[in-house]
């Protein structure tokens, strides 16, 4: 079905406003998802504070040339295609997609109906390939999460070092004691 040009301006400064304040951009392949599907991913990455959008890609393109977010062609998300972009996180919609493929994962087909179909990060366009290894990124509450703990660990370290230190030392003293007379 023909999209009218203005239907289609619309629809472009929408991604355009999205794209702007967006810290993170994964396009994602729904092959023989079905309508019921695609809503439920769609309220529930919602609830994760991500949109998913269904919009041409030649608009996709336009929008993040646009924005500066990475240059890449309508040819080369492949299928059919829509963009999830969080406003929080860069990795957590190629998470998003990395759980989704794992949920609608057919075993019998080996197919599964959401997949990885690229991400835009730090200017440059990633393929599915490379957006498929990038959602294995920690995400930034993940990253500051193991630098708590790794700062938490160090000054618990160290306590038990020097405890153990000290009393290693009493011991020595004591038995120095002992010798001595």
């Amino acid at each position: 079905m023909a999209t009218s040009r203005q239907k289609k301006t619309g629809q472009l400064e929408a991604l355009l406003e999205k794209f702007q304040n967006a810290q993170g951009v994964a396009f994602v392949r729904f092959d023989q998802a079905t309508v019921e599907e695609v809503q439920t991913v769609r309220r529930a990455l919602r609830a994760e504070g991500m949109s998913y959008t269904v919009i041409k890609k030649t608009l996709m393109a336009k929008a993040a040339k646009d924005t500066e977010l990475g240059e890449f062609s309508a040819t080369d998300l492949p299928g059919s295609v829509a963009v999830i972009v969080s406003a929080t996180d860069a990795v957590q919609p190629a998470q998003a997609i990395k759980k989704l493929n794992k949920e609608y994962f057919n075993k019998k087909a080996k197919f599964s109906k959401f997949d990885f179909a690229g991400a835009l990060f730090e200017g440059k366009f990633l393929d599915a390939a490379a957006t498929a290894q990038f959602a294995n990124t920690a995400t930034r509450e993940e990253s500051l999460a193991k630098i708590v703990g790794m700062l938490q660990s160090g000054p618990q370290k160290l306590h038990s070092v020097l405890n153990s230190g000290f009393s290693k030392l009493y011991n020595v003293l004591e038995n120095a004691e002992k010798f001595a007379q």
